[in-house]
């Protein structure tokens, strides 16, 4: 099952680097961090550097900053030091601006 989800989580970011603007695979990764098979137990705060999402997301840090505060002001998540804590988990699976 691990591994299903694995290659369905692989498709998907493949599919979302070439198709989705940048607030959007911002959103969608953050999302795909809270996959219940994958990563059983996380909690809705991300111990994750605004630089380390823009590589996951592919996207330059400073455009990771833009999205995140952009997905802040539309309530699905917070900005704190050091994390950023999910408010709003099916919003930010949704979320296509």
């Amino acid at each position: 099952m691990q591994l299903n989800e694995r290659l369905g989580q692989f498709i998907g970011m493949v599919e979302n680097d070439r198709l989705l603007n940048p607030d959007t695979r911002v959103a969608r990764c953050l999302a795909s961090m809270f996959n219940s098979h994958l990563y059983p137990g996380l909690e809705k705060l991300i111990q994750i550097s605004q630089e380390e999402l823009g590589l996951l997301s592919g996207a330059s840090r400073q455009r990771a900053h833009q999205a995140l505060h952009l997905l802040e002001k539309q309530g699905l998540l917070r900005v704190d030091y050091g994390g950023i804590r999910i408010l709003d988990l099916e919003g930010l699976r949704r979320y296509e601006s």
